[in-house]
């Protein structure tokens, strides 16, 4: 699903994008950022870096959940939603390199875990790895 994010006021250097160079920082940029502590709409290789962060989701007592989405500028201006989700509990995603742009609102901070490869190979949402579930062999399961 492809919502377009401009009702938001979301445009490359437009209003409503955080952006750490409008801080007036003086010389280039250096991405550093591997924290995200405020709602808003980063730029991906500006802002934040690619790779995956994870939430502890929603502000305890928060009537609202925690959103979020992944974000590509569109050829005209604008941004469209690669990827949105929400959720009351923690919450992982994966930033890739070729995304333009992350949003987030409602979420307690976002902290990198795994920095993006040159592939940008992986995954948003949730994600568990089996091989730390251990084996269960049949004859612990009683007769």
């Amino acid at each position: 699903m492809v919502a377009a994010a401009a009702a938001v006021g979301i445009a490359t250097g437009g209003a409503g994008v955080a952006s750490a160079a409008d801080t007036g920082s003086a010389g280039s940029l250096d991405v550093t950022t591997t924290r995200i502590l405020t709602d808003g709409v980063y730029r991906v290789g500006v802002d934040v870096q690619p790779g995956t962060y994870t939430t502890a989701g929603a502000w305890p007592g928060s009537l609202l959940p925690c959103t979020w989405s992944r974000l590509q500028e569109l050829p005209l201006g604008g941004m469209a939603i690669i990827e949105p989700g929400s959720s009351y509990g923690p919450v992982t995603v994966t930033i890739d390199p070729g995304d333009d742009g992350f949003m987030t609102g409602g979420c307690r901070g976002w902290n990198l875990v795994d920095e993006a490869g040159a592939d940008g190979a992986g995954s948003s949402g949730g994600s568990l790895d089996s091989g730390s579930l251990g084996s269960l062999g049949t004859d612990s399961l009683g007769s």
